[in-house]
């Protein structure tokens, strides 16, 4: 449980035993969760299964991961997880290209039915490759992770459409700060909701912990030291902008309008995009995002830090006509 992310554990607890199915999509009681990969040409990358299980994911070692690639059922490769529930094997793409392999356990061992299998894409593109790294939650998900914990969200409207077509010229990499947790669910619902295919990234328990804003940085970096070409980057926080911007990508932050009569944190974010480079897009929806995309159009932060910055002063005089003072009245 050491390694369990406060939210999540939370969450488990809360929702008393047997509440993995619904906040996690599995089937039973073990978690099953494969990662993604983006590979070179020639590059020997590791392909990486995680097994956990009981009301806290407690990692299982000790049992055999296949895995089968799908295209034609063969490159059968097996290995047993370790302490740490993980089962790894190595594999190299010749050429780019998405190839989907199948993981699943050897069925002896397990004391209730074993997991279902789920699905690893090595996506494999040439270093100059037209990359567009999008978020999920109040990017593509409508609503934030605690409504994804416990329900089937809804899709930013226009969204699916607006990706398809960034697609065409792109290889859309889905980067997302929920943990690991979480891989079969948010490729589950991708699939379901028409998004293009794409390497899922989701961060361990360590970076998660650490905070969106690093934990994306530190993965943009890392992505840029192999991959040249990094041209877009869309999420919803200040912290994401600023990590596109900063490494040279088209920046474009999906604004949502907090709710709440607490002028602080509207003032705190008003501030936070005033800070932004001006070359960032400051959006309110994706037909906005489509607009900068394929017309050429620019919503730059100022825009939105006025709309803050006149909700800050709304919100004070209401207070302020609140405590028996009329708006405007000094104290």
């Amino acid at each position: 449980m050491k390694r369990l992310p406060v939210l999540l554990a939370f969450s488990l607890a809360a929702a008393g035993c047997g509440a993995q199915p619904q906040l996690l999509g599995t089937e039973g009681k073990y978690l099953l969760t494969a990662r993604d990969v983006l590979a070179l040409p020639g590059e020997e990358v590791s392909l990486v299964a995680r097994l956990q299980g009981g009301d806290f994911l407690q990692d299982q070692p000790g049992y055999v991961m296949r895995f089968e690639r799908l295209e034609d059922r063969s490159a059968v490769r097996a290995a047993q997880t370790d302490e740490e529930g993980k089962a790894v094997v190595t594999w190299t793409p010749d050429v780019p290209g998405d190839t989907e392999f199948e993981v699943g356990p050897a069925p002896a061992g397990f004391e209730d039915a074993p997991p279902e299998p789920q699905t690893l894409l090595v996506a494999c593109r040439a270093a100059d490759e037209p990359i567009a790294v999008v978020d999920l939650d109040k990017t593509l998900v409508a609503s934030g992770f605690q409504a994804v914990l416990l329900g089937d969200p809804k899709p930013m409207p226009h969204s699916t459409r607006m990706v398809e077509q960034l697609s065409r010229e792109h290889t859309i990499v889905y980067l997302t700060h929920r943990p690991e947790y979480f891989g079969p669910k948010s490729k589950a619902w991708l699939r379901r909701q028409g998004y293009p295919r794409g390497p899922v990234l989701l961060s361990t328990a360590t970076g998660f912990l650490k905070g969106s804003g690093a934990y994306k940085t530190q993965a943009l970096a890392e992505l840029g030291e192999r991959f040249t070409h990094l041209r877009v980057g869309i999420g919803d926080k200040p912290s994401d902008a600023m990590a596109y911007h900063d490494n040279g990508m088209t920046s474009i932050l999906v604004f949502h309008m907090p709710a709440g009569e607490d002028p602080e944190p509207l003032a705190k974010l008003a501030e936070e995009i005033g800070n932004l480079a001006e070359t960032v897009h400051v959006v309110t929806d994706w037909q906005e995002v489509g607009k900068v995309l394929f017309e050429g159009a620019s919503f730059p932060p100022e825009r939105i830090r006025k709309r803050l910055a006149d909700k800050v002063v709304e919100l004070e005089a209401r207070a302020a006509a609140g405590d028996g003072e009329e708006p405007g009245e000094q104290p």
